[in-house]
């Protein structure tokens, strides 16, 4: 940072940056051998200062050093007047109509900027974000589906085998006293499937609460009918 620049206490204050890490630093002199020297060897990585200061920094050391990022704060110069000094409505007056006419940008294009010399950075692009610094969040966003999908349908295949019968043959023939009857269970289709994830949550547990209901009174009853009859 300069002497006398607004821009220490700004870091400071505004942006919270401690004392510590911030070199007073009195010409351009000083500005070339900081830099050149960098962090590791008792110098700076970046200089802050006022932005004309910067680009005639620039325009003087033949674009070795570049700009980097953008301006903190857009507030301007001005010129100090005493109070009700008919100076100051002349002096603004004159500025503006050279900053209309293009006069401000001629000069400023003339004395600070050099050709080829470009104040900012060329690589900027190098810092932008593609698909690939994603990387790590789509695998992770891959991972999280892969398993969500393998539970839904493991969790449905789950209950579709607790409704459907238990046994998968075409044709089973059970004797029941006193007459025999023929019991078709039939295999379940794919289409069978789809109806039962069709379903809702409600009804997919309003059957499986009647399936194994049905389930208990068979049992109970196959039991009663195996019990010996004691003789009279």
């Amino acid at each position: 940072v300069q002497v006398g620049s607004f821009a220490y206490n700004y870091l400071i204050e505004e942006l919270s940056i401690a004392e510590s890490r911030l070199r007073i630093l009195k010409d351009q002199a000083e500005y070339v051998s900081a830099l050149q020297k960098g962090p590791k060897d008792g110098g700076v990585a970046a200089i802050v200062d006022e932005l004309p200061y910067v680009e005639l920094f620039l325009s003087n050391t033949n674009c070795i050093f570049k700009i980097v990022g953008q301006e903190f704060t857009k507030s301007g110069w001005g010129f100090a007047f005493q109070r009700d000094s008919p100076l100051a409505v002349d002096l603004s007056t004159a500025i503006l109509q050279l900053s209309e006419n293009g006069d401000l940008q001629r000069i400023h294009d003339k004395w600070l900027q050099r050709s080829g010399c470009s104040t900012q950075s060329n690589q900027v692009d190098a810092t932008r974000l593609s698909l690939t610094s994603f990387w790590g969040l789509f695998l992770i966003c891959g991972i999280a589906c892969f398993i969500s999908l393998t539970v839904f349908f493991w969790r449905v295949f789950w209950q579709y085998r607790r409704y459907s019968p238990e046994s998968e043959g075409h044709e089973i023939e059970e004797p029941e006293p006193p007459a025999r009857s023929r019991r078709t269970f039939r295999t379940p289709s794919f289409k069978d499937l789809i109806g039962f994830v069709d379903k809702k949550e409600v009804e997919i547990k309003e059957m499986l609460k009647r399936k194994s209901g049905s389930d208990n009174k068979g049992q109970a009853s196959q039991s009663s009918d195996g019990q010996p009859s004691s003789p009279s």
